[in-house]
């Protein structure tokens, strides 16, 4: 009896299982812990070669912290979440115009309406009308992509929001907490 071999055109694209999806996933968050102490050294440096100066990433805080307002995480966090785009506009004359024109625009629209550059400015709803104006903007949409993964992706904020983290490093979810809910 002659055993048939399939073809590739036989074969079925395989799925990923979720034991592999999460060792995958196990992996990636090891290697983000392990580059993670360098990111944050630079992250605190805010006179790095980024071409951007220092007024400019006051603001571009400020502005991360309007999109994504949490008070029970520090001003450190969102140096953290801006580090990556410092870090890109240190390399890429595009972003780094990209950023420095749209700090220009926040500060222009909070002048128009307040008389205070964007940072200056206490009062939240006129921050928040100041982002309105400028959302949908390449400027808005690079600094909110780039900022929501650099916020979320730190692992010291994890606990502050409730989340212990990963668990596939200490087998899985089925026996710590699947069916812990009592409300069902």
């Amino acid at each position: 009896m002659r055993r048939r071999t399939r073809s590739s055109e036989d074969r079925k694209p395989s799925k990923v299982s979720r034991r592999g999806f999460l060792a995958g996933s196990a992996t990636a968050i090891a290697a983000v812990t392990v580059t993670g102490p360098a990111a944050l050294a630079n992250a605190s440096d805010t006179s790095s070669a980024s071409g951007l100066s220092p007024e400019q990433l006051r603001t571009l805080q400020k502005f991360v912290r309007d999109l994504f307002p949490h008070d029970r995480l520090d001003d450190s966090y969102y140096a953290r979440a801006i580090a990556p785009l410092k870090e890109e506009a240190g390399k890429d004359a595009g972003t780094r115009r990209l950023l420095a024109d749209g700090v220009a625009r926040l500060d222009t629209i909070s002048k128009e309406s307040t008389g205070k550059p964007y940072a200056d400015v206490t009062e939240e709803g006129a921050r928040v009308a100041t982002i309105q104006k400028i959302q949908g903007t390449p400027f808005f949409t690079k600094v909110y992509g780039d900022a929501i993964v650099g916020l979320y992706n730190q692992s010291q904020v994890w606990p502050k929001f409730g989340y212990e983290g990963p668990s596939s490093a200490k087998g899985g979810y089925l026996h710590r907490g699947f069916s812990d809910i009592t409300w069902v």
